[in-house]
């Protein structure tokens, strides 16, 4: 029975090409069966950061990698995100975000403060997109949501911009053979690795 002082996170490993970890996502889990739930984005975000940051410690939760943390708008637009180590998170943008001028404002801002930003959940370039992409660090590309064509379209449209690209949700080895074909960085899915969940 989940008890008030119980604390549950997920981490979801991050491959590079040569199968290294080169990060982990930090998830919320609600209780110990190891499901999401969330219905709220920013109390989720606000829990993976107290646990991964608090009671667990983050040399615990990632060692020496870098962690994604997932981001809404009021989180990233907030100046609780500044209290955040610089050198060992990644701010994930979720993919509920609005984009507007603020938020291309804002991203420019951690940025330039020395914060890495990801792009999550991308299955297109929209209008609004652009300007982020020559901010962010990582686009996450939703490989599930994509057809071999599109995804071919979309890899190479993105190849225009600095940022790497990360193939997310990847569960057969056909589609890590693909995803390692078209030239991804990096790799996320369950044919690399499930959540793991931590407590403490």
């Amino acid at each position: 029975m989940k008890s008030r002082n119980d604390v549950f996170l997920a981490r979801q490993p991050i491959f590079d090409r040569q199968r290294k970890v080169a990060a982990y996502e930090l998830l919320f889990r609600e209780d110990e069966s190891g499901e999401a739930r969330v219905t709220d984005d920013a109390r989720a975000t606000a829990q993976v950061i107290a646990h991964a940051f608090g009671r667990l410690g983050l040399n615990s939760v990632i060692g020496g990698s870098a962690g994604f943390v997932n981001v809404d708008a009021e989180m990233l637009m907030s100046g609780r995100i500044e209290s955040l180590p610089r050198n060992r998170v990644v701010l994930e943008l979720l993919e509920t975000i609005a984009i507007d001028c603020a938020v291309v404002e804002r991203c420019s801002e951690l940025k330039h403060l020395g914060y890495r930003l990801a792009l999550d959940d991308v299955c297109g370039v929209s209008r609004e997109m652009e300007p982020l992409l020559d901010i962010v660090d990582v686009v996450k590309i939703d490989i599930l949501q994509l057809d071999p064509a599109a995804l071919e379209q979309l890899v190479r449209r993105l190849r225009l911009h600095p940022a790497k690209l990360l193939a997310e949700k990847v569960d057969t080895p056909e589609r890590a053979r693909r995803c390692i074909e078209l030239g991804f960085d990096l790799f996320q899915g369950y044919f690399f690795a499930r959540p793991a969940l931590l407590t403490a």
